[in-house]
C-alpha cells in the first residue's frame, strides 16, 4: 500500500495536467455551443454584428485556451522538476495572454461593427463614412495603447516615467511640427463638428474658391473647383477662414431691377400687383417669405421696379430655370398692361443737319445723308 501510494503521489502532476486539459476542452465545447446559439438567435431576430459573433470571439478564444494549456503544462512541469525560472514568469505570460486576446476581441468587434454601420449608411445615407473611419482609427489606437500599458504593468514596469517622457517628447515634436499637428487637429475637428461632408459644395470668400468636397483626410481636404480642377487645402485653413456651405442652403434669393418708361407711371400700381401675383403663383417660390415688388427709384431714363423674393430650388441649375420662368412671366405682364421697358440710345451731335441733342426712345436722325 505504501508503494502504491508513493507511485500515485509521484504521478499526481500527470493527472493534474490531464484534468486541466480536459477542463479546457470542456470549456471550449461549451463556448462553441453558446456562441452557436447566440448566432442563430440573432439571425432569426435582427441583422447586426451579433450574427458574426463567432468571427469575433472564436479565434481569439482558441488562442487563449492554447496559452492557458501551454502555461498549465509548463507550470506543472516546472514545479515537478523544480524549474524556478518558469515559476517567475508563468503568471506574467498567462496574464499577458488574457490582455492581448481581450484587446484582439475588441479590435475584431470594432472592425465588424464599423463595416456594419458603413453598409447601413450605404443604403440609408444617415452616417458620414469619413467620420466612421476616423472614429474607428481613434478607437483602435486607444485599445492598443491601453493594452500596451496594462502589459507593462503586468511585467512590473512603471508606466509613469514612460508617460512623462512621452509627454516631453510629444511637446518637442509638437513645437517642431506645429503646422502639421494643427492640420491633424483641424482634420479631427472637421469630423467632429462636420461643417461640411464629402459631396457638399462650399464657398471660401477669403480665398475666392467655390467647389465640391471630394475627400476629407487627416491632413488635407480636396475640393473640386468650378473649373473641375482639384484643389488641396490644409485642414488648418478651415479653422481660420470663413466657410459657406452652399449645399445646406434652404432657399436661394432672386433679386432684379426692371426699368419702366416714365410714360407708364400711372400703370405702376397695377404692374406691382400683377407681378407679385405671378411670382406668388409659382410653386417653386416660398410664399411664406416676403415677396417685394416696389418702385425703387427714379432713374435718368426709367422708373426702377425692385423685385426681391426667395425660391425653394437650391441647386444652381434649378435656380436658374426658376429665375428664367419668372423673368419671362414678368415681361408678359408688362406687355399685357401696355407698359414698355425703355432702351437707351446713343446721343449724336447733328452738325450736318443742324440738329443736336440727346435722343431716347426714338429713331436717330440721318446725319450721313444716305438712305
Amino acid at each position: 500500500m505504501d508503494t502504491f501510494s508513493s507511485s500515485i503521489a509521484d504521478r499526481v502532476w500527470f493527472f493534474e495536467i490531464v484534468i486541466g486539459l480536459l477542463v479546457l476542452v470542456a470549456v471550449n465545447y461549451l463556448f462553441k455551443r453558446i456562441i452557436k446559439h447566440i448566432r442563430h438567435r440573432s439571425l432569426s431576430v435582427t441583422h447586426d454584428w451579433k450574427e458574426k459573433i463567432d468571427q469575433i470571439l472564436f479565434l481569439p478564444f482558441q488562442i487563449l485556451l492554447w496559452i492557458l494549456g501551454v502555461t498549465l503544462i509548463i507550470d506543472v512541469l516546472g514545479r515537478k522538476f523544480e524549474f524556478s525560472f518558469f515559476e517567475n514568469y508563468i503568471h506574467g505570460f498567462r496574464s499577458t495572454g488574457f490582455v492581448l486576446c481581450g484587446a484582439w476581441i475588441l479590435l475584431r468587434w470594432k472592425t465588424i461593427l464599423q463595416r456594419d454601420v458603413l453598409n447601413k449608411d450605404h443604403l440609408h445615407r444617415k452616417v458620414d463614412s469619413g467620420f466612421v473611419y476616423i472614429a474607428g482609427k481613434i478607437l483602435s489606437i486607444m485599445i492598443i495603447a491601453i493594452s500596451f500599458m496594462i502589459v507593462l504593468q503586468i511585467w512590473g514596469l512603471n508606466v509613469a516615467p514612460l508617460i512623462a517622457f512621452s509627454g516631453i517628447g510629444a511637446a518637442a515634436v509638437g513645437f517642431a511640427g506645429k503646422d502639421v499637428i494643427a492640420n491633424f487637429c483641424s482634420g479631427l475637428m472637421l469630423y467632429v463638428n462636420r461643417p461640411f461632408v464629402v459631396g457638399d459644395s462650399i464657398f471660401l470668400p477669403d480665398h475666392k474658391l467655390e467647389g465640391q468636397i471630394e475627400e476629407i483626410s487627416w491632413y488635407l481636404t480636396t475640393v473640386r473647383d468650378k473649373e473641375k480642377r482639384p484643389v488641396y487645402l490644409p485642414n488648418s485653413i478651415f479653422s481660420q477662414a470663413q466657410v459657406i456651405n452652399v449645399s445646406r442652403m434652404t432657399h436661394r434669393r432672386i433679386e432684379e431691377t426692371i426699368g419702366v418708361r416714365y410714360e407708364d407711371f400711372f400703370r405702376v400700381p397695377e404692374l406691382v400687383e400683377k407681378i407679385k401675383a405671378v411670382i406668388a403663383g409659382n410653386p417653386d417660390i416660398d410664399a411664406h417669405l416676403p415677396i417685394l415688388v416696389v418702385l425703387k427709384s427714379f432713374n435718368h431714363f426709367a422708373l426702377d421696379l425692385y423685385i426681391d423674393f426667395y425660391t425653394l430650388q437650391t441647386r444652381y441649375e434649378k435656380y436658374l430655370l426658376v429665375k428664367h420662368e419668372i423673368l419671362i412671366a414678368v415681361y408678359k405682364v408688362l406687355l399685357e398692361t401696355g407698359a414698355e421697358m425703355p432702351v437707351p440710345m446713343l446721343s449724336i451731335s447733328g452738325k450736318m443737319s443742324g440738329e443736336s441733342g440727346s435722343l431716347y426712345g426714338r429713331c436717330l436722325p440721318n446725319v450721313t445723308g444716305g438712305p
